[in-house]
């Protein structure tokens, strides 16, 4: 069984904002000793502090995951500190919006780089200490968007559904070290600072569609599963739902989700082509991004417009 919390070290990529920022306080909260990694200092230290203000040991160190030998470093100077490594949580993600031709090439392969590699360079990490020790956790974060597919995000969902199988593949390979598990996070939208980070190249801001899950939610799970570890977890009946419209009816779900998702993700205020915080860290660095809070209309008007899209689709009247 996993070491309780409390006696616990977690490491977590991409600690500074969204889910990791949220999953960090959760851990201290329990009494977890922390490991945190982002591309950014400043705020990195930031939530530090109030990991150490809420009882924590906090270890950090800025870095870009793709780069393997950082991680590497970053995973010993972990065991040097706290004297081992109980769960590692690869969180670490980017986005870009736009038609494939329209991303431009270094965007995409950095998104691969961050979002696929990233947390194969920290499941290289993590296991190595893993299997020295005879247990540990091995979180990775895909997305409802690792087991579906929809225009305009291409390479997201291209590095999404590569870390699903990847991560089946590891569970095949460690079928036997009884200590060892690997899990796997599958939400849909979080409300989370994302969108504001993406790349976009659509020539409109983009927005999420409803129903948009709590980051509390995501970091609650991710809380449960260093404890109790599963092989998958599901976040948000919506995004169950098109998993299985997906997998039962593919020319079904294409009628429905395609319009609907290009209607409902972009709205009609204008954006500059921008490659986001994909290619650089860039604020806000916040757990939350409002959407609940401030933004509950613009919500509505993506969903209302998603949803006229999804019925014109189902009479034949979207491509």
């Amino acid at each position: 069984m996993p070491r309780p919390l409390e006696q616990a070290v977690v490491a977590i990529t991409g600690a500074s904002s969204g889910i990791g920022r949220a999953a960090s306080l959760r851990l201290a909260r329990r009494g977890a000793s922390l490991a945190l990694c982002a591309r950014s200092e400043g705020p990195l230290a930031e939530i530090a502090a109030e990991c150490e203000a809420d009882g924590a040991e906090v270890f950090y160190r800025a870095l870009d995951v793709s780069d393997e030998d950082a991680v590497e470093a970053f995973a010993a100077a972990t065991v040097e500190r706290f004297g081992h490594l109980d769960v590692w949580v690869n969180n670490a993600g980017t986005i870009a919006y736009g038609p494939f031709e329209e991303i431009p090439s270094a965007v995409f392969r950095q998104i691969i780089e961050t979002n696929l590699m990233g947390q194969v360079h920290g499941a290289r990490a993590a296991l190595k200490r893993f299997r020295e020790q005879g247990a540990g956790v091995l979180i990775n974060m895909s997305s409802v968007w690792g087991r579906v597919s929809t225009p305009q995000v291409t390479p997201y969902i291209v590095s999404k559904n590569a870390v699903r199988a990847f991560s089946e593949c590891l569970s095949g390979e460690l079928v036997d070290e009884d200590g060892i598990h690997v899990a796997t996070m599958v939400p849909q939208a979080v409300d989370t600072p994302i969108f504001e980070h993406a790349g976009n190249f659509t020539g409109k801001q983009v927005r999420p569609i409803p129903p948009v899950l709590d980051v509390e939610a995501v970091a609650e799970g991710i809380e449960l599963c260093a404890e109790n570890p599963k092989r998958e977890v599901n976040y948000g009946q919506a995004g169950r739902a098109l998993e299985i419209l997906h997998a039962t009816a593919p020319p079904l779900y294409r009628r429905l989700a395609h319009g609907a998702f290009v209607r409902g993700s972009f709205g009609s205020v204008p954006a500059d082509p921008a490659p986001g915080n994909v290619l650089e860290s860039r604020g806000p660095y916040a757990a939350e991004g409002g959407w609940h809070a401030r933004r509950e209309r613009t919500l509505r008007r993506a969903f209302l417009e998603a949803a006229g899209a999804s019925v014109r689709g189902l009479f034949g009247k979207n491509s």
